[in-house]
C-alpha cells in the first residue's frame, strides 16, 4: 500500500492541479471522514476489477491510481510472457475521464514497452474482448462502470483469452503494485512519441467489422416479412451500444429498430435517465413512451458499457411486461437451443454455463434438449473460464452462458456477456413468436409450464462509507452464525463459499468445489434459496431469490416472502 497521507498529494507538485483544488475544499469543509475513507486504503480488484467514485486519494480512481494498476498489469503481462513481444487492447466508454484514462494506460504501458492498440472511439465492452484476441494481445483494459451512478469509473482487465482476470491473476497483478511506493512516479511515455516509436497504434476498423462478420451465424431463417414487422424500440441509455447495436440488428435483418432519441447520445451524466441499469423498470419509462406510440413488439435496453440488455415485451392485450435476467435467459437458451436441434447442428456434448445465484429456470430448460449446465461463482469471468477449459480437453462444447444480471453470450468469439449478440438472439425469440402467432409472454408463460413455475428477486442495499463497509460485513457474519431462517419452510442447507463448505440439515459437511468467495447460500424445502453477497463493483450488499411455485401465482407470493424474510433479518443493520 502507498503510504502517503492527503498532506503528500496537497504539497507533492506533481499532483494535477483539479486534484490538489478538489483535496482544499475537502479540508476546508473539515470532511474527516471522508479524508479518512479516500486515503484509508487502496483499491481493491473486485468482481469486475477495480470500480470506484473518481477524485482525489488512494481509493478513488484518477490518472495516478489507473497508472499504478497499469504498472501491475505491464509486469503480470513481462512474468507471464517473459521473452514475447507484449501487446494490450484499450477500450473504454463515455463517462468522465474513460478516454484519458485509456490513453494512460497506453502512456504506461508504451513506458515499459508494451504496444497499446486503443480504440479511437467509445466502444461495447464486447468489442475490446474481442479486440484482444483478434490482435492477439496478451492482455486488455476496459475502462467503464457499467451501469454506476456518474461519478464512477472502473478498470477492468482481460487476460490473452479476451477473458476477465481470474482472482489467482489478479493477486499477482495486486503483488506488482505493491512495488509502487511512490504513486506520482510511475513511468509514462509521452503520447507523441509512443506513436512515433510504433507503440501506440488506433485499433484499426477492421477489427470492428471483423466483430460485426462474426455475429453472422447468429441470424436465423426467420421470415423476412416477420423480421421486417417486429417493432423494436432500443434504448442505449446514452452508453456505447449507441451504433452498435441497430447495427447488428440490421446485419440480422431487424430494420424496425426505433432508437429512444433523447438517450441515444452519449452523455457521461446520463442526463434523460434515473438509472441507467436495464435491471431497473425506471431505465425504461422513456422507451415505454416510444413503445406505446408505435405500437412496439420488444423492448432492449443496454447499460452504458453495452454488455448487458434488459428486456420488455408487449403481451396479447398490448401491455408491456419486464423479464428478469433469468426469464430472458431462459426464453433465449429454448428458442436458440430448439433452432439448433432443428438444424441438426446442437453438439452432442453441448454445454450451458452459469451462475451459482441464477435460477434453476434455465437449467431446466437445458434438460429438455438433453443439455448439460454447469455453475460456476458470480462473474462472468468464471464463465469464460469455462470455455476456455472446455476447448482445451474438449470434454465439452460451450453453447450458451448466462448470468441472472442480464448478461449472456452465445459465440465464444468474445469472453464476456455481449449484448450486442443478445439483442440478436431475443430479436430472434421475438420474431419466432410472433410468426406463430404468439409472443414472449406467452412463450414465457408455455415454458413455465412445461418445465416448473418459478420467480427470483434481486435486492440491492447500499452500505456507504467505511462504516456502512463494517455493517456489511457484520451481516455476513451473523449470518455465517445464525442461518436465515424461513417460518414453515425448513432449510435443507446452508453453503459457505467463503469457507467452501456445505452444511445439511442432517449435519453432513461436504466441500464446495469453486474458488473461495463472500458468499452464502441457504436452500430450503421446496427448491427456494436465498443468497448473500457483497457487490465486487459497489458499496452494496446484493440478496438473491430463486423459489419455484405450483403455478405462477404462488411463486410470485413465495417469491415475496422470502423477500420479507430477507428485509425482516437485514434491517437492525440498515439503522
Amino acid at each position: 500500500m502507498t503510504t502517503f497521507t492527503y498532506e503528500h498529494w496537497l504539497n507533492d507538485s506533481r499532483v494535477l492541479a483539479e486534484l490538489k483544488t478538489e483535496l482544499q475544499e475537502l479540508i476546508d469543509q473539515d470532511k474527516s471522514e471522508e479524508l479518512r475513507e479516500r486515503f484509508s486504503k487502496d483499491l481493491e480488484f473486485g468482481t469486475g476489477g477495480l470500480r470506484a467514485k473518481m477524485g482525489v486519494g488512494t481509493n478513488r480512481l484518477n490518472v495516478f491510481t489507473v497508472r499504478k494498476a497499469t504498472y501491475g498489469v505491464v509486469a503480470w503481462m513481462k512474468e507471464r510472457f517473459p521473452n514475447a513481444p507484449l501487446a494490450i487492447a484499450i477500450g473504454y466508454d463515455g463517462r468522465h475521464h474513460s478516454k484519458e484514462f485509456a490513453f494512460e494506460v497506453a502512456r504506461v504501458a508504451a513506458a515499459h514497452g508494451v504496444k497499446a492498440h486503443v480504440y479511437e472511439e467509445e466502444r461495447p465492452t464486447p468489442m475490446l474482448s474481442y479486440a484482444v484476441r483478434e490482435l492477439a494481445c496478451q492482455a486488455g483494459v476496459m475502462l467503464t462502470a457499467s451501469h454506476n451512478p456518474p461519478e464512477y469509473n472502473g478498470y477492468k482487465v482481460y487476460g490473452q483469452d479476451g477473458g476477465q482476470v481470474l482472482p489467482d491473476e489478479a493477486d499477482v497483478i495486486v503483488r506488482h503494485t505493491l512495488a509502487v511506493t511512490d504513486l506520482f512516479s510511475v513511468p509514462v511515455m509521452a503520447k507523441d512519441e509512443a506513436i512515433a516509436k510504433g507503440l501506440l497504434h488506433t485499433i484499426a476498423h477492421e477489427v470492428e467489422e471483423a466483430y460485426f462478420n462474426a455475429l453472422l451465424p447468429l441470424s436465423r431463417a426467420i421470415s423476412d416479412d416477420v423480421k421486417k414487422s417486429l417493432k423494436i424500440v432500443y434504448t442505449p441509455l446514452h452508453g456505447t451500444g449507441q451504433a452498435a447495436v441497430p447495427k447488428a440488428l440490421a446485419h440480422a435483418g431487424f430494420t424496425e429498430v426505433h432508437v429512444v432519441a433523447q438517450q441515444q447520445q452519449l452523455d457521461p451524466n446520463f442526463t434523460y435517465v434515473k438509472n441507467p441499469n436495464p435491471e431497473e423498470a425506471v431505465a425504461y419509462d422513456l422507451a415505454l413512451t416510444l413503445a406505446k406510440e408505435i405500437d412496439a413488439d420488444l423492448i432492449l435496453a443496454t447499460d452504458p458499457d453495452a454488455d448487458r440488455v434488459g428486456v420488455m415485451a408487449k403481451d396479447a392485450h398490448g401491455k408491456y411486461v419486464f423479464f428478469s435476467g433469468n426469464e430472458v435467459g431462459a426464453l433465449v437458451l429454448d428458442d436458440y437451443l430448439a433452432y439448433q436441434q432443428t438444424q441438426g447442428t446442437l453438439p452432442g456434448n453441448a454445454r450451458v454455463v452459469t451462475t451459482n445465484v441464477s435460477s434453476a429456470f434455465g437449467e431446466e430448460v437445458a434438460k429438455c434438449y438433453g443439455v448439460s449446465t454447469e455453475r460456476v461463482l458470480t462473474g462472468f469471468k468464471f464463465i469464460g473460464d469455462r470455455i476456455k477449459a472446455y476447448e482445451a480437453t474438449g470434454s465439452h462444447t460451450f453453447v450458451f452462458g448466462y448470468e441472472e444480471s442480464i448478461g449472456y453470450l452465445a459465440l465464444p468469439i468474445v469472453r464476456d456477456k455481449d449484448s450486442v449478440q443478445a439483442a440478436i438472439l431475443i430479436a430472434n425469440a421475438a420474431a419466432a413468436q410472433k410468426e406463430q402467432g404468439s409472443n414472449l409472454v406467452q412463450a414465457r408463460s408455455d415454458l413455465f409450464n412445461k418445465v416448473g413455475f418459478f420467480a427470483d428477486r434481486l435486492l440491492g442495499f447500499t452500505f456507504a462509507g467505511l462504516s456502512g463497509i463494517e455493517m456489511m460485513n457484520r451481516f455476513m457474519q451473523s449470518l455465517r452464525e445464525q442461518p436465515l431462517l424461513m417460518e414453515d419452510l425448513e432449510l435443507v442447507a446452508v453453503e459457505d463459499y467463503l469457507a467452501k463448505t456445505c452444511k445439511t440439515k442432517e449435519g453432513t459437511l461436504t466441500p464446495i468445489d469453486l474458488p473461495s468467495s463472500d458468499v452464502m447460500q441457504f436452500r430450503y424445502a421446496h427448491d427456494g434459496w436465498i443468497a448473500v453477497r457483497p457487490s465486487g463493483t459497489e458499496p452494496k450488499l446484493k440478496v438473491y431469490i430463486g423459489v419455484k411455485g405450483r403455478d405462477e401465482d404462488d411463486a410470485k407470493a413465495l417469491a415475496m416472502r422470502y423477500e420479507e424474510a430477507v428485509r425482516s433479518r437485514l434491517a437492525p443493520f440498515l439503522t
